[in-house]
């Protein structure tokens, strides 16, 4: 049996494709997980009759939603600021966001929140948010449809670090395991200082970009030995990446008083959850949400579509009636059905108009960016067959959001950094790994550069090109 509650939210973890939506009750003394629900396919068409179920299950249909958007969505900066920064944080913030990533000027949402504070040196670190605005509003026009009013778009590093902060010592690296990819989060001083995802491909190029990016934030960590250093995992973590990191340990379960119903796998459910103890955290905490004010929905009593009206038409006739007698109680009852009649068939319109238009809307944005996405991977491998010298072949060309990392064979592979640098699609040109020579002689590299994006260009979601 649920207890009385105080209030309520849904979180939703939006990782590898499929959606986890998790409804989360703070009573008096706990807190009690009234349902859950995956969605494999966010798109299927029976995708919002579920939600709404769910929704209606739950007694859930006004309260926030806290989203945590898929990693390779957003970047994550962290920024070294005067503690007297603090006060005015966005303003200083935002005086440096342009520097921080590769979009165009104003086609960003960002965030910033203050991680760790240092009484020592007199510094915060800040940890900084961003996400290119077109593809938030993409993932905004799905939950629309899904009928889920959004209060955060969040990540989920960011809403699991209250939870992680008890639970770890002054430094630790956690792996986190998602359906498609392992999050690695590193922890100084109980602060998130390090966020890197690293997709689980097969073959062993998976298992060398998870060791780079293990080093990554090993190295965010001030004088720590690897060999000692904490490590915890959660989730499904495969066993080539587990050999890297053989003194881990599982991670406690979070410290709540938990209700849960029976069943229950926190090790799927653990950012759903974060992120709906987001949704009922106090303000005072930090958070990170990548919503302007203006477009965060809260809950209110005002009338915003025609079913409220409905709602407000039977509460100002309940008024009259109790103030009237038995015969004025008759008078305004019959009134009271009429008005009932008459407002809810034009509710019931407005609100499937309302469903059609958010249907088209979000078919006509998916179609779009995949037609922007095919155009710029055809550019940017055009752009390397100009640039690279006879005697190179390509074996492998791989694109991320920000980043192209090719492999292949070339006669002379140090002759190749000079033109890609010369080129406007490209900057720091580096090779990740020394070049090697095949059996026949070839000389073999690994390069990876930063993606500059011309004017006019979208942003990349990922994919290989032969």
């Amino acid at each position: 049996m649920i207890p009385k509650t105080i209030k309520s939210a849904v979180g939703v973890d939006w990782g590898g494709g499929a959606l986890r939506l998790l409804s989360l009750a703070r009573g008096l003394r706990q807190f009690t997980v009234t349902g859950t629900l995956e969605l494999p396919d966010p798109m299927e068409e029976e995708a919002p009759r579920r939600v709404s179920e769910f929704l209606e299950r739950n007694r859930i249909r006004d309260v926030r939603v806290v989203i945590c958007v898929p990693r390779d969505a957003v970047l994550v900066r962290f920024l070294d600021l005067p503690t007297e920064a603090e006060p005015q944080l966005v303003k200083v913030v935002g005086y440096q966001v342009d520097a921080l990533h590769p979009f165009q000027d104003s086609q960003v949402y960002w965030d910033a929140a203050v991680v760790e504070r240092d009484s020592k040196t007199g510094q915060i670190r800040v940890m900084v948010v961003l996400a290119e605005k077109s593809r938030l509003e993409s993932y905004r026009q799905v939950l629309a449809r899904l009928g889920l009013k959004v209060h955060s778009l969040t990540l989920a590093a960011a809403a699991l670090a209250p939870l992680m902060k008890p639970l770890l010592p002054e430094s630790a690296l956690v792996l986190l395991g998602r359906t498609r990819s392992v999050e690695l989060l590193a922890f100084h001083r109980g602060g998130l200082c390090s966020t890197q995802e690293v997709r689980i491909d097969p073959g062993q190029i998976a298992g060398e970009r998870f060791q780079r990016e293990l080093h990554n934030a090993l190295s965010v960590l001030p004088g720590v030995d690897p060999a000692t250093l904490p490590t915890y995992v959660w989730g499904s973590i495969p066993p080539s990446h587990l050999v890297l990191v053989p003194n881990h340990r599982e991670l406690p379960e979070p410290k709540l008083r938990l209700a849960r119903p029976g069943g229950f796998d926190s090790g799927a459910y653990l950012p759903a959850l974060a992120a709906a103890y987001r949704g009922l955290a106090r303000k005072s905490e930090p958070s990170i949400n990548l919503l302007p004010p203006e477009q965060r929905w809260q809950p209110s009593r005002g009338a915003r579509v025609p079913l409220y009206a409905l709602g407000a038409t039977a509460a100002f006739f309940s008024l009259l009636v109790a103030a009237q007698g038995w015969i004025g109680r008759a008078f305004y009852g019959r009134a009271l059905q009429r008005e009932i009649s008459r407002l809810e068939p034009r509710a019931k319109l407005v609100q499937r108009q309302s469903h059609e238009l958010s249907s088209v809307l979000t078919r006509a944005a998916l179609l779009d960016g995949l037609r922007l996405g095919t155009r710029q991977k055809l550019e940017i491998l055009q752009e390397l067959t100009r640039r690279l010298p006879d005697g190179t072949w390509l074996q492998q060309v791989q694109l991320g959001e920000d980043t192209v990392e090719i492999s292949g064979y070339s006669n002379r592979a140090a002759d190749l950094v000079p033109p890609l640098e010369n080129s406007p699609f490209f900057s720091q040109v580096e090779f990740t790994s020394p070049i090697t020579r095949d059996s026949q002689n070839k000389e073999v590299f690994w390069i990876r550069m930063r993606l500059r994006r011309p004017a006019g260009l979208p942003a990349l979601s990922g994919g290989h090109a032969p």
